[in-house]
């Protein structure tokens, strides 16, 4: 294998064929069948050019990049054989060469890391076939990257539990450059094997994620990080979560889900301070674990924050003391200007998030699990979250998202309730429905039940529409009357002072076996809303 050209390794390499066209050129289809064309020399000329060119071959290949790298070098090597002006910018470009894959073959490897320059490395060592052995790791991957070893910036590692020990014996030398490393057991052990890396060393590592993994907790390895994910771990207790977190007060960013204990902090743990903290979930599985976990974070400030909980589980003194004092603190940040409320409601999901102009991503706080075996709670703890919300009145928008209600009670007063809940909040600017007829928390709605709520409703969606063609028919009827209700509801609101007649705008997501109907159904629904104000999209994730 020479490397001159694309297509010298695209011969020794892929196997795959790249056709020539008709004018003596070689033409080539992506996965997509859209014919890949020759760069014309006019319009190749200069650095600008070369470097739109690059953008669009990088778009072109993340697909590959973000799926652990597989087939990534035997597509970007199809690429470089469309012509010679391809070649050159793809063969001459380190950040297109610059993720190595242990699944590649050593030669191709070997072109990678030449390629690459001097370009920081992101290395992907992922477990693709059976036929993989993880000697290799030790006796032929690690060794190729030995003299490149301080262009580490990222490491991904998925294996299973058995070849963590190759890994760690690979991974003995520090890496004085690696900013971000994961390390993943593919069976999921809940970190039945704890492991070291880097001799105890990273100097520059600021993300973190263990998923099945367990390094030894007090590992310098776990200093000074800003994004920590954790998951499928089984720590001694919450003190060893605490104590990770206190060594890590820039941390922005962390995660800790589907983790258990049985042990909670002694009651002399100190606070520990995390003032840049901006997301925070935790699941450990139990409500006195995350409780105890967040009594002794002190002021986390603005921070969003999601929490999981268990069938049967006491939540309401919970959401009292810890939760809605976090909504408490969010109100209490007067220098903070908040734009938008979104609430929803959706199965066992309870969402609060607040959009600020200072943020790109909103504050959220999370409760996911939500059941209503214990539905005397829930009816206290969702008045308490609407009275807590009740200074929003001022805010710009408020949305609200509905799906189905939790789970385990009777539906119709489950139904009735929530509906009488949220209808004590400030008017809604825009309304998500998730669901059709037959579990939308909306089903049965009546104009009496909502005409304060929705009379100042500017935008109105559905989605989440049964696929079922035959079903399709009675949900667009069940459609058309909630829009027609919601309809009413802004008009009755019409001649009231600041009202200023807002045009209501639909958007219906449907299945993909309807969206050859898009024009009958866009005809019908500007019958109630007028023309122009109604658009139907293919609905990506409900639909086929």
């Amino acid at each position: 294998m020479h490397d001159r050209t694309g297509t010298d390794l695209q011969a020794g390499a892929t196997g795959t064929a790249v056709a020539r066209g008709g004018d003596g050129s070689q033409g080539l289809r992506n996965q997509t069948g859209v014919p890949l064309h020759p760069w014309k020399a006019d319009i190749s000329n200069g650095l600008g050019h070369r470097f739109i060119f690059l953008q669009v071959i990088h778009h072109h290949m993340r697909p590959y990049r973000e799926s652990s790298g597989v087939d990534y070098y035997r597509h970007l090597i199809s690429l470089s054989g469309v012509c010679s002006y391809w070649c050159n910018v793809i063969r001459d470009s380190p950040s297109l060469w610059n993720q190595i894959h242990w699944s590649d073959s050593p030669e191709v490897i070997k072109i990678a890391l030449r390629r690459s320059s001097s370009q920081s490395l992101h290395v992907v060592l992922v477990c693709v076939t059976n036929e993989q052995d993880p000697q290799d790791i030790t006796y032929s991957f690690i060794p190729a990257l030995d003299p490149h070893w301080d262009r580490l910036q990222r490491m991904d590692i998925v294996l299973p539990a058995a070849w963590m020990g190759f890994v760690r014996t690979a991974l003995r030398k520090p890496s004085l450059n690696l900013e971000k490393l994961s390390l993943t057991d593919e069976e999921a052990l809940s970190g039945a094997m704890e492991i070291d890396v880097f001799g105890g060393t990273a100097p520059r590592l600021n993300d973190l994620t263990l998923n099945g993994v367990s390094i030894r907790w007090d590992s310098p390895v776990l200093y000074d990080l800003v994004v920590l994910n954790l998951y499928m771990i089984k720590f001694p207790s919450t003190s060893t979560i605490l104590h990770v977190l206190s060594h890590s007060p820039r941390l922005r960013t962390v995660a800790i889900r589907q983790c258990f204990t049985n042990s909670v902090a002694e009651s002399s743990f100190a606070s520990i301070q995390l003032p840049q903290l901006t997301s925070l979930r935790l699941d450990l599985g139990s409500l006195d674990a995350t409780d105890d976990v967040l009594a002794h974070i002190e002021d986390p400030g603005p921070c969003s924050h999601t929490t999981s909980l268990y069938p049967k589980e006491e939540f309401g003194d919970f959401l009292q003391q810890r939760l809605l004092k976090w909504l408490s603190k969010w109100k209490s940040l007067a220098l903070v200007p908040f734009e938008g409320l979104l609430l929803e409601i959706d199965g066992g999901n309870l969402r609060v998030e607040l959009s600020t102009a200072d943020r790109s991503e909103p504050l959220a706080l999370v409760i996911e699990g939500l059941c209503l075996f214990w539905v005397h709670q829930f009816r206290v703890a969702l008045p308490q979250l609407i009275d807590e919300l009740a200074w929003t009145k001022d805010l710009t928008t408020l949305r609200l998202r509905l799906g189905s209600p939790p789970q385990g009670g009777p539906a119709s007063s489950s139904q009735q309730f929530i509906i009488e809940q949220v209808s004590r909040l400030p008017p809604v600017t825009s309304l998500e429905v998730l669901g059709s007829d037959t579990d939308s928390i909306l089903r049965g709605l009546r104009l009496g039940d909502v005409s304060s709520l929705f009379k100042n409703i500017r935008t109105l969606s559905f989605s989440r529409i049964d696929t079922l063609f035959r079903r399709l028919r009675s949900q667009l009827d069940w459609v058309r009357e909630t829009v027609q209700i919601i309809k009413d509801a802004a008009e009755s609101a019409s001649d009231e002072p600041n009202h200023g007649g807002q045009v209501l705008k639909v958007e219906i997501r449907v299945p993909g076996s309807a969206i050859s109907k898009k024009a009958e159904l866009v005809e019908d629904f500007e019958r109630l809303v007028g023309s122009g104000n109604v658009l139907v999209v293919k609905d990506e994730v409900g639909g086929l």
